[in-house]
C-alpha cells in the first residue's frame, strides 16, 4: 500500500511545489524558473518510473495480482472504499505512463524553455501522470471515475496551452470526453444496480463477471464501452483528436492523446471485456467491426492529409482499431466457448494470443506514436509550420530526427522487424484462429490497414524531410537539434526497435502477465527473447523476431555493400537539361508530397465521403450540437409566457410520472 500511495503522490506533490513557485513568483516565468521546474519534474517522473519497474517486478510469479489498502466510508446502502490493486495489467499501465512521460518531459526541458507559462505545463504533467497512475490502480469504480476526470480536466487545461485557436479544440475535447464520462458513470450506476448492491462497487477481484444475457447489464457495457472508446479515441468517438491536434502543443499530444489516453481508454476495455462483464458473441462482433472500420476510415482520412499533426491524430485514431480489434477477437472466442459448453485449449491459446496483440500493440502504439509527434515538434520548431507543402528537405538539418522517423514510420506500419509488426502479428493470428467469416473481414481490413498506413508515411518522409526544400525550410544545411530532444526521440526509438526484435521476451515479461491478470489462460503460449509459439495448442509458431531480424540486417549489409561499389564506380556526371529555365531555385523546384493521393480522394465511389467528412458530416459533436440547438429553438417556442400552457406542462408531467411509478 505504502508503495502505491508513494506512486501517485510523488508527482502530485512535484506539481504542487512548481505550480506554487510560478504564484509566488507573480506568476511570471523567467527562464530560470522554468528550467527549475523542468528539472523537478524530470526527477519526479524520473522516480516514479523507478518505482512503477520495482512495482511491476514485485508482482508475484503465477498469480494474478494482489491487492492493497482499504479505508472506507459508510454511506447507507453504498461504501466509499480506498482502495487498489496492482497486478500484471495495472502495473503495465503505469509502467508505461512514467515511461513515455520522462521521454516527453525530457523533450520538453528545450521545446518548452521559451514558453511563458512552462512552470504550468510541468506541473499539470506531474498531476496527469499522478490521475492516470491512481486510475490504473483504482480497485473500486468510484476512485477510478475521480482520477478519470481529473484527467479529462488536466488534458482540456494542456491543449489550451497552445496558439489561441486551441481553445476550440480544448473545448470540444471536454465536451465529448465530459459525455463520455458521464456514460462511464452511468455504467457504474447500472452495474450497481446488476449486481445487487454490492457495497464496494469492485472493479476488479471478488465479484463474479456479470453475464451480458440482460438488457440492464448489456446497457450497462454499452456504457462503460463508449467511455473508453471515446477516450482511446476509437470512431465514431474520435473527433476531438484531429479537432485539438492542430494548435495544441505537440508535446501535449505526445504525451495525452497520444500516449496516456490510449493507455486508459485500452486498460478500461481489457478490464470490462474480461473481467468485469461476460460479454456475449454479439458485443464481441460489435467490437471487431469497430477496430476494423476505426483502421480502415481514420487511415484514408490520414492519407489525405496536408497538416503533419492531423496526419499524425488520424494515424493515432487508425492503430486503435488494432487494438479494439485484438479485445474483440478475444472476447469473441471466449464467448464461443461459452456458448458451446467449454473452452477447448486452442481456443483458450488463440484467445489470449488475440488480447495480448491488442494489449502490445497499445504498449507499441504508444512508444511509436510519441516518437512521431516529437519528431513533428522538431520540424515545426526548425521551420515554423506543419503544412507538408511548405516542408521539405529537413533531412540533413535534422538528422537524428530523420532516422528516428523512419523507424517510428516503419514501426506504425508494422514492418518486421520493429515491434509494430510483433503486436499486428499476434493480432492477425487472432483472427486466423477465430475462423469465423466476421474475423477473416477483420483480418483482411487489419493488412490493407498497414499497407495504407506505410504509404501514408511516405508521403510524409517525402515532403518532411526528403526532396528539395519547401518555403518554410531553413536555408543552409547546418543541424539544428538539440541533446534534450534528440535523447528523448533516440531512446523511443530504440524501444521501437527492442521490443520488436526481441519481441518474445516482451511479451513474456510484460503482455502475458496482464493477460493473467484479467483470468485469459495463457500456460499453452511459449514465450522466450527469440521465439512466440503455441506449442501446448497444437499450433505452429507464432514468429521468430531475433531469426528474421538477423536476416533482414544480413539483407541491409549487402544491399549496403552494392551501394557503395556503386558509389566507387566512375561515372559521367552532368547537369539536367531544364529548358533554358533557373534550376537553382529548390522553391521553383519543389514537389510537395501532399497530392500524392488525391486520386484516392477523387475516386467516384470515396469523392462524396472525403467531402462529407472533411466537412464533418460524421462527427458526433457537430451532430449533437446542430440537433440539440434545434431543440432548445423548439423549446423556447414552447415557452410562450402563458399560465396556462405551464400548467398544462405540469399536469401531463404529473401523469407521467404517476403511470411510471404504477408499472414500477
Amino acid at each position: 500500500m505504502d508503495q502505491i500511495i508513494w506512486l501517485i503522490s510523488v508527482p502530485l506533490v512535484a506539481g504542487v511545489i512548481v505550480y506554487a513557485a510560478w504564484i509566488l513568483g507573480g506568476r511570471k516565468s523567467p527562464r530560470g524558473l522554468g528550467r527549475i521546474a523542468a528539472m523537478v519534474a524530470v526527477v519526479a517522473v524520473a522516480w516514479t518510473l523507478c518505482e512503477a519497474v520495482d512495482l511491476f517486478r514485485s508482482l508475484p510469479e503465477g498469480k494474478p495480482g494482489f491487492w492493497s489498502g482499504e479505508g472506507e466510508i459508510g454511506l447507507g446502502p453504498l461504501t466509499l472504499a480506498l482502495r487498489f490493486r496492482a497486478d500484471g495489467l495495472s502495473a503495465l499501465i503505469v509502467l508505461a505512463a512514467s515511461g513515455i512521460a520522462l521521454m516527453v518531459t525530457l523533450y520538453s526541458v528545450r521545446a518548452m524553455a521559451d514558453h511563458d507559462r512552462a512552470p504550468v505545463y510541468y506541473a499539470w504533467v506531474l498531476w496527469t501522470l499522478s490521475a492516470v497512475t491512481a486510475a490504473a490502480l483504482a480497485n473500486t469504480f468510484l476512485v477510478l471515475i475521480l482520477a478519470w476526470e481529473v484527467a479529462t480536466v488536466l488534458l482540456y487545461l494542456l491543449i489550451g496551452l497552445g496558439k489561441p485557436q486551441s481553445r476550440a479544440g480544448a473545448m470540444k475535447t471536454f465536451a465529448m470526453l465530459g459525455f463520455a464520462d458521464l456514460c462511464l458513470l452511468l455504467g457504474v450506476l447500472l452495474l450497481f444496480q446488476a449486481q445487487g448492491g454490492v457495497n464496494s462497487l469492485l472493479l476488479m477481484g471478488g465479484v463474479q463477471a456479470q453475464a451480458t444475457d440482460r438488457a440492464l447489464t448489456v446497457v450497462a457495457y454499452l456504457l462503460m464501452a463508449a467511455a473508453a472508446l471515446a477516450k482511446a479515441g476509437a470512431m465514431p468517438l474520435h473527433t476531438w483528436i484531429p479537432a485539438a491536434s492542430e494548435h495544441a502543443p505537440t508535446t501535449v499530444f505526445a504525451l495525452l492523446p497520444a500516449a496516456l489516453d490510449k493507455l486508459l481508454g485500452i486498460y478500461l476495455l481489457a478490464r470490462i471485456t474480461f473481467e468485469v462483464f461476460a460479454v456475449n458473441t454479439y458485443l464481441a462482433s460489435m467490437l471487431m467491426i469497430i477496430g476494423a472500420a476505426t483502421i480502415l476510415l481514420a487511415v484514408m482520412m490520414a492519407m489525405v492529409q496536408h497538416n503533419l499533426k492531423r496526419l499524425l491524430s488520424f494515424h493515432a485514431v487508425s492503430q486503435v482499431g488494432y487494438m479494439v480489434l485484438g479485445m474483440g477477437l478475444a472476447a469473441s472466442i471466449l464467448a464461443a466457448g461459452r456458448a458451446a459448453g467449454g473452452l477447448t485449449a486452442i481456443q483458450q491459446g488463440v484467445a489470449a494470443i488475440a488480447f495480448c496483440g491488442g494489449l502490445f500493440h497499445m504498449l507499441n502504439h504508444a512508444i511509436y506514436k510519441c516518437t512521431l509527434f516529437l519528431a513533428a515538434g522538431s520540424a515545426e520548431r526548425v521551420a515554423g509550420t506543419m503544412d507538408l507543402d511548405r516542408l521539405g528537405g529537413l533531412a540533413r538539418v535534422l538528422p537524428v530526427t530523420f532516422i528516428c522517423c523512419i523507424i517510428a514510420a516503419l514501426s506504425i506500419s508494422g514492418v518486421p522487424p520493429m515491434n509494430g509488426f510483433v503486436s499486428k502479428w499476434l493480432v492477425y493470428h487472432g483472427a486466423l484462429g477465430a475462423g469465423t467469416p466476421l474475423a477473416m473481414v477483420c483480418l483482411v481490413a487489419a493488412i490493407f490497414g498497414s499497407v495504407l498506413t506505410l504509404a501514408s508515411f511516405v508521403k510524409v518522409l517525402h515532403s518532411v524531410f526528403l526532396g528539395t526544400k519547401g518555403s518554410a525550410a531553413p536555408a543552409g544545411n547546418e543541424r539544428k537539434e538539440n541533446a534534450p530532444m534528440a535523447i528523448a526521440m533516440v531512446v523511443l526509438a530504440l524501444a521501437c526497435v527492442f521490443l520488436g526484435v526481441w519481441g518474445g521476451l516482451a511479451v513474456d515479461r510484460l503482455i502475458l502477465p496482464a493477460a493473467n491478470a484479467v483470468g485469459l489462460k495463457t500456460a499453452g503460449i511459449s514465450a522466450t527473447p527469440w521465439a512466440l509459439e503455441l506449442g501446448d495448442a497444437g499450433a505452429a509458431g507464432l514468429w521468430q523476431p531475433s531469426t528474421a531480424s538477423a536476416l533482414l540486417v544480413v539483407g541491409v549489409v549487402i544491399g549496403l555493400l552494392v551501394y557503395l561499389y556503386g558509389r566507387a564506380m566512375r561515372v559521367r556526371v552532368v547537369g539536367n537539361f531544364v529548358a533554358g529555365e533557373d534550376a537553382s531555385s529548390d522553391e521553383l523546384w519543389h514537389v510537395s508530397g501532399t497530392h500524392f493521393y488525391e486520386t484516392i480522394r477523387r475516386l467516384p465511389a470515396l469523392e462524396w465521403a472525403f467531402g462529407d467528412a472533411s466537412a464533418g458530416a460524421f462527427d458526433v459533436y457537430r451532430l449533437v450540437g446542430r440537433y440539440g440547438d434545434v431543440l432548445v429553438q423548439r423549446l423556447r417556442g414552447w415557452h410562450t409566457g402563458l399560465v396556462a400552457v405551464y400548467a398544462s406542462w405540469v399536469i401531463i408531467g404529473l401523469v407521467v410520472l404517476v403511470a411510471v411509478l404504477a408499472l414500477g
